[in-house]
Parts: structure tokens; C-alpha cells; sequence
């Protein structure tokens, strides 16, 4: 009996041991829901947080949210999406029909799935994929774009190419190497900018011997016309005009300056060339009437549009030719 007692109270003991064991072992860490490709260097990394495919396996329809997992800018997504695309189509023997693929900023915004930052997918019948960039453009890039685009440089975004698959080398220009070039200088904490722009003759890299008033001011209302509108963020924009490296325009335009009085500017001008050429075309005036006739109206509008700024914000040389 004593012995039977002793028996039981041994295999008591073994299992509050074991128990006891059991308990101290570090409980697994919470496993991946798929696979977690690795991106090459240069691409920004991302989390799979969701990844479905459903059909059969040369029919499959595929879907697989990510999370990135750094603040990515807008342009650098473009090799993420493509990324994710060669991998979801290569990882199965079969392709799937149809993809999505949609990136997301957090894990947590990936798991509710709603505004993707980013998405990338093929639909049955496609030849190859469509993106959408919901990412903004930070200020820097902005200013850029916006400033490219105000010298013609700027390259137009190809819609049949919406996932950037075509890499397009920057083209040599004829002024590439000039010594007087059109700058700009960011104040990122101001969100403002200004630009320096040299008035030159025509494919040559030397100043124009003269510029009357109208040019110049035509100059001025193109650049804060395409800023304002290409850099949404953008908030103060000075502008300088140069001729023999002096400047003989300066004007400082808030958006709120812009958007009340200097927006429309350039379509008053061109309603009224459009007035000019009719009255030419019904011979009320000839050449030499109408272009005076319609350089006048410039100065007028120009000078009205001026009139509207605060004084220390304009100045204007006496060098410019009326």
C-alpha cells in the first residue's frame, strides 16, 4: 500500500514538472500570413500582409496587399509595383488571369484595405499592367516638376505606360552647357521659391542686347502661371529677371495674390488678340494697327495686374523698353 502510495506521489510530482517546463518556454512569435519576397537593393521594401488566389491553378486570381515598409516618395513606387508584379507572375507555373496588387503605408491601413497609397494590376485579356500613383508629390518635387515645366523641359506622362515600365533617358539639350541657365532656391519651411531667369538671345547663350517691358512681363506671367498651377503646395514665388547678370525685374506673388487677381491674366491677353486678329480679318485694321493696338493692351493688363501687389514687392528697371 505504501508503496502504491509512493508511486502515485512520483508521477504527481513528473507531471507539475513538466508542466512546469512547458510553461517556460517563450511562446511562438505570431507567424507570417504568405511568403515575403525579398526586394533587390534600390527598391523600396515592403510587408505582404494579404495574399489570395483563388481558381484553378493555370486560371488563378490573384490578390496581395503590402504594406511599405518606409516612407516612400512618389516616383520610387514604380519600381515596388513592378517588383511585385514579376512576382506574382513567376512564382507558379501558370500566370495568374487576372492580378491585383495594391500598397499601403501601414500594416494596419493594408489590413483594412481601403485608399491604397498605390496599385498596380492586369485584368483577364490584358497585355500587361496598369498603376495608379495616389502618392503626393512632396514640395522639392513639386518645385521641380513645375519648374521643368515652365522651361519645356518637363517630360509628359505617357498614358499607355502607366506603371513606368519604359525607362526613358534623359535627352542632351542644346543649352545643357550654357553658363547663364534659369535657377530656382526652395525655402521648404516657407514653401516658397525663387527663380532666376536670364533673358537671352534666342539658341545662343549670350544676353539680348534689349527687352521691352511686354516681353519681359510675358516671361513673368508664364513662369508664375505654370508654377502655381504644376506645384499646389507652392505658397510665395519671387521672380527675378536678368539681363547682362542684373536684375531689371523683381516681383514677389503670394498664392492668395495669385489666385484673387494674376490667374487670368494670360487668358486677357490672348481674349484680346483674338479681338485684334477679327477686326484684321474684317479689315477694320491693318498689321502694323493691330499688333499696336494689341501690344498696348498688354501694358495695360500688365500694369493693372502689378497694380494689385504691394510696392516693395515689384520692382521694374528703367531699362526695360516700354
Amino acid at each position: 500500500m505504501r508503496s502504491r502510495s509512493f508511486s502515485l506521489s512520483l508521477l504527481v510530482v513528473t507531471a507539475v514538472a513538466t508542466i512546469a517546463s512547458c510553461s517556460t518556454e517563450k511562446a511562438a512569435g505570431p507567424k507570417a500570413c504568405c511568403d515575403q519576397p525579398k526586394t533587390p537593393p534600390g527598391v523600396p521594401g515592403f510587408t505582404v500582409i494579404k495574399d489570395d488566389a483563388s481558381g484553378p491553378s493555370d486560371g488563378q486570381v490573384v490578390k496581395i496587399r503590402v504594406a511599405l515598409k518606409q516612407k516612400t516618395k512618389r516616383d520610387d513606387i514604380y519600381p515596388a509595383m513592378q517588383f511585385l508584379y514579376r512576382y506574382a507572375m513567376t512564382r507558379e507555373s501558370f500566370e495568374p488571369t487576372t492580378f491585383e496588387g495594391e500598397f499601403f503605408t501601414s500594416e494596419g491601413e493594408a489590413q483594412v484595405g481601403s485608399n491604397p497609397a498605390a496599385k498596380i494590376w492586369r485584368e483577364r485579356g490584358d497585355s500587361g499592367p496598369k498603376c495608379e500613383n495616389n502618392i503626393p508629390l512632396e514640395f522639392a518635387e513639386q518645385i521641380d516638376k513645375a519648374f521643368a515645366y515652365s522651361l519645356n523641359r518637363a517630360v509628359p506622362e505617357d498614358l499607355n505606360d502607366s506603371c513606368h515600365l519604359d525607362t526613358k533617358k534623359k535627352q542632351p539639350r542644346f543649352d545643357d552647357k550654357f553658363a547663364h541657365k534659369a535657377t530656382y532656391k526652395v525655402d521648404a519651411a516657407k514653401q516658397s521659391v525663387e527663380v532666376t531667369y536670364p533673358y537671352l538671345e534666342t539658341g545662343k547663350d549670350e544676353y539680348v542686347k534689349s527687352i521691352s517691358f511686354n516681353n519681359a512681363m510675358t516671361y513673368w506671367a508664364e513662369f508664375t502661371s505654370t508654377m502655381f498651377n504644376k506645384a499646389p503646395n507652392l505658397k510665395e514665388l519671387t521672380y527675378s529677371g536678368l539681363l547682362n547678370d542684373e536684375p531689371v525685374m523683381k516681383i514677389t506673388v503670394t498664392r492668395a495674390e495669385f489666385d484673387a487677381k494674376l490667374s487670368t491674366v494670360q487668358e486677357t491677353i490672348a481674349s484680346y488678340a483674338a479681338i485684334t486678329f477679327a477686326k484684321l480679318g474684317l479689315h477694320k485694321t491693318d498689321d502694323k494697327g493691330a499688333l499696336k493696338e494689341q501690344e498696348q493692351q498688354k501694358t495695360k493688363t500688365y500694369k493693372a495686374a502689378l497694380s494689385f501687389l504691394p510696392k516693395d514687392h515689384v520692382f521694374i528697371s528703367p531699362k526695360l523698353k516700354a
